[in-house]
């Protein structure tokens, strides 16, 4: 059984591939009705090849109940005093397929993803990593959609924009990709940092770019991911981008240089405009600049809404600066404060003969449960 100590990813690839064609790996807190929401499309998946369900949960040990009332012999541990990379290595070296697809408990992927994802492998046998863009699901609210409009824009997210809105099919690189819609091939995994408090995949796929793991962005792969619900909870999330970012250069600080530390260069500007402008009213020039870019993108988000134009604008004018300002204090937090990776602890939740006699799972899904 594996621990917090263990390096799961020692093992991987070592071997002939055996089991699984997929390992789905889900990391799941209190949210029982988006989880379940998940593991009823992952039950709707049509013409899948083989796949396996490997679920961690973080807080309620009931987590195993829910599971298995979709997939009755699923693989379900659970971890405390853990972050979320730490919760994901526990899954590694259960985890027995050719592909480890990682998503989050508040996705809900169409029908054909794991087709796709298996017709992907066999077109681009040299790739080691798929990602495809989270989209906003259909009857979210109208925060929510411009929300994901405003993330999925350029004035918006700059170069990380292809994570949240489809583009065509390109070799990625790790800003394209998000850890919500990931697949690692298993040869190529190497564990998550279990230190960092979000963004786990940002040094992931560094690592692996640094190893010359070649990775494929693929609308194909698309799938639905739950927005945040208002304001607060929204800026909450973009600091909390922004400290795993910052995290990611701080192990890395030769990447100092990327657009990333933009709106960290835009933070400092805001703290110092008083005195600046103090000295030199042409101070005000960059801010009339970023202002002029606010107004821009919010027009180009809200041409999206037809019938709610001038809603659209007036919620991109907030998001927008939202979106930079929160991100760059989480950047300042993750580059200035180390984290540590925790003692966690982990157990399994063992389902009736789910086990091998030295308590290592067992079970394979196929796609033909029902």
């Amino acid at each position: 059984m594996a621990t917090g100590g263990e390096s799961p990813g020692e093992d991987l690839g070592r071997t002939a591939h055996v089991g699984p064609f997929i390992s789905v790996c889900v990391v799941t807190g209190s949210r029982p009705k988006a989880l379940a929401a998940l593991l009823v499309s992952l039950r709707s998946q049509v013409d899948a090849p083989a796949f396996e369900v490997l679920v961690c949960g973080t807080a309620d040990p009931e987590v195993a109940g829910l599971v298995r009332n979709y997939f009755p012999s699923a693989q379900v541990g659970l971890a405390s005093a853990v972050r979320l990379g730490g919760a994901r290595n526990f899954l590694l070296p259960a985890a027995r397929g050719h592909w480890l697809y990682f998503l989050d408990d508040d996705v809900i992927i169409a029908p054909h993803v794991l087709a796709s994802l298996a017709e992907l492998s066999s077109r681009h046998p040299e790739v080691g990593v798929f990602g495809g863009p989270n989209d906003t699901p259909p009857g979210s609210s109208r925060f929510q959609s411009t929300q994901g409009a405003v993330l999925g824009s350029l004035a918006g997210s700059g170069p990380v924009r292809r994570r949240y809105t489809a583009h065509r099919s390109v070799p990625a690189r790790e800003r394209d990709l998000i850890l919500c819609n990931l697949a690692v091939k298993r040869e190529v995994m190497v564990p998550f940092n279990a230190s960092l408090t979000g963004g786990e995949e940002n040094g992931l796929l560094s690592q692996l770019a640094r190893s010359g793991v070649a990775m494929r962005y693929e609308p194909s792969l698309a799938l639905y991911h739950e927005r945040r619900p208002d304001l607060r909870s929204f800026a909450r999330q973009m600091y909390k981008y922004g400290v795993g970012r910052g995290q990611v250069l701080d192990h890395s600080i030769k990447v100092l240089g990327t657009p990333y530390l933009l709106p960290v260069a835009l933070l400092v500007y805001l703290a110092f405009l008083p005195v600046l402008a103090w000295l030199s009213l042409w101070a005000l020039v960059p801010l009339g600049v970023y202002l002029a870019w606010i107004v821009g993108g919010a027009l180009k988000v809200a041409l999206g809404y037809p019938r709610e134009r001038r809603t659209a604008f007036a919620v991109s004018l907030v998001l927008l600066p939202i979106v930079h300002i929160a991100y760059a204090t989480g950047v300042v937090r993750g580059l200035v404060r180390r984290s540590e990776a925790p003692d966690g602890q982990f157990r399994w939740l063992d389902a009736a003969n789910d086990r091998t006699e030295n308590g290592t799972p067992r079970t394979t899904f196929t796609a033909a449960i029902d």
